[in-house]
C-alpha cells in the first residue's frame, strides 16, 4: 500500500521532494501544509497536479490516517518546531538541513525519534551526488590508503532576505557550511572521534544585509592524528563552488578526480570520475530522487539510514562547537564534554 506524505511548506526545495516522492511507487503526496499566501498559491498548483489536500493546520494534516511520512521543507527557524510536531505525531520524517538551530534542539529531535522508534533522515544531499558516492566507495576500498586530511568548502552568494538574517537562517555554517562539514566527516570516517576544534569568523565585508558573520574557517583534529579544514563563505563574489580535497597515504582526491597510482598506474594526474558533483547551486540539479528513495527504503525496511537523526547529531554537535570556538576565540575539546573550553596550546 502506498504511504501518504505530508509536505510541510512548499518552498523551492519542496518541489524536488514532491517530485521524488511522486516518482517512488511506494509513496504519494497526501497533503501540503502552507501558511503564507505565497505558500498557499504554490500549494494550490501542486494540489491540482497531484490531487492532494492543502491546509494551513499542521496538526490536522499530521492527524490524517493515510499520512505515514512527513517532509519538512520550511525555512531554518521553523525546522525544529515542525520536525518535533511530526515526530510526536508518529511520522517517519526527513528534514531539510539544518535539523535545528541549537544543539539542544537537535538532541531533542534525536531523542524523540528514538523514543518513538521512527525512521528519520537529515537532508544532507551532497552525499548522494554520484561522483561523491563513487569516491566514498574508493576511500572505503583503500584506493588512496588511509585518509589523514580532508578539506571541504562551501562558497556561495546567498540571496538577501531570510537567508541573511540570524533569527531566520541561523548562521553561515547552518546555511551552507553544514554540507562541507558533513562531507568531511563522511570521508574521514564517522566513527573517528573529534579531539580539538578551533575556528574564526569574519565579516560581513561586502554584504551589509547579513546579521551574522558570513565567513567561517575551522580546523579540526581527529583521533589518530587525522585533521580537517572546513570553510564557508555565503557572501562570496564568485560563482558557486563546492571544494573537496582528501589526502591519503597512497593517493588523493581533488573535487571529483582521484590520484591513485595503485589503481591507475599509468596516470600521473587526477582521473576524473563520472557522475554529478555538487558544483551547481540549483537544487533542480541535485540528486533528491536518490536521497528520497534511500529514505523510503529505510522506512520500508524499518532500519536506520546513514543520515538518521541519531547519527547526524554528531555532525551538528561539531558544527555548534565550531561556532562556539569562533565566537569565543578558544580551542574546544569535545571529548571533554560538548562545549567544554580548553586553553590554547
Amino acid at each position: 500500500m502506498s504511504m501518504g506524505v505530508v509536505v510541510i511548506t512548499p518552498g523551492w526545495v519542496a518541489g524536488e521532494h514532491i517530485s521524488a516522492f511522486v516518482e517512488n511507487e511506494h509513496t504519494h503526496i497526501a497533503a501540503i501544509v502552507a501558511f503564507s499566501d505565497a505558500q498557499k498559491k504554490r500549494a494550490a498548483e501542486y494540489s491540482k497536479k497531484f490531487e492532494c489536500r492543502v491546509t494551513d493546520n499542521l496538526e490536522d494534516a499530521l492527524a490524517m490516517s493515510e499520512v505515514e511520512i512527513a517532509t519538512v521543507c520550511s525555512i531554518n527557524c521553523f525546522h525544529f518546531e515542525h520536525t518535533l510536531a511530526a515526530l510526536k505525531a508518529g511520522k517517519h520524517t526527513i528534514t531539510e538541513k539544518p535539523l535545528a538551530m541549537k544543539a539542544s534542539e537537535v538532541e531533542v529531535l534525536a531523542a524523540t525519534a528514538a523514543e518513538k522508534k521512527l525512521i528519520t533522515m537529515a537532508g544532507h544531499i551532497v552525499r548522494y551526488f554520484p561522483a561523491v558516492a563513487g569516491l566514498k566507495k574508493m576511500v572505503e576500498r583503500g584506493d588512496i590508503g588511509q585518509v589523514y586530511h580532508v578539506e571541504a568548502d562551501y562558497w556561495h552568494q546567498l540571496t538577501p532576505g531570510w537567508k541573511s538574517k540570524a533569527e531566520t537562517a541561523g548562521s553561515a555554517m547552518l546555511m551552507g557550511g553544514i554540507h562541507a562539514l558533513d562531507l568531511v566527516r563522511h570521508m574521514i570516517g564517522e566513527e573517528v572521534g573529534v579531539e580539538r576544534v578551533s575556528a574564526i569568523y569574519s565579516g560581513p565585508h561586502r554584504r551589509r544585509d547579513f546579521s551574522y558573520p558570513p565567513n567561517v574557517s575551522a580546523l579540526i583534529s581527529f583521533e589518530g592524528g587525522r585533521t580537517a579544514r572546513v570553510g564557508v563563505s555565503v557572501e562570496a563574489a564568485m560563482p558557486y563552488t563546492f571544494h573537496l580535497q582528501v589526502n591519503g597515504t597512497e593517493g588523493a582526491i581533488r573535487q571529483q578526480g582521484i590520484h591513485a597510482p595503485n589503481l591507475y598506474p599509468d596516470e600521473k594526474g587526477f582521473v576524473q570520475q563520472s557522475g554529478g558533483f555538487p558544483d551547481d547551486w540549483n537544487v533542480a540539479c541535485h540528486p533528491f530522487k536518490d536521497e528520497i528513495d534511500d529514505f523510503i527504503d529505510s522506512v520500508r525496511a524499518g532500519k536506520p539510514n546513514q543520515l538518521d537523526f541519531s547519527r547526524a547529531k554528531a555532525t551538528y554537535d561539531l558544527l555548534f562547537d565550531i561556532e562556539h570556538a569562533a565566537a569565543t576565540n578558544t580551542i574546544i575539546k569535545p571529548r571533554c564534554g560538548r562545549g567544554d573550553l580548553c586553553m590554547p596550546y
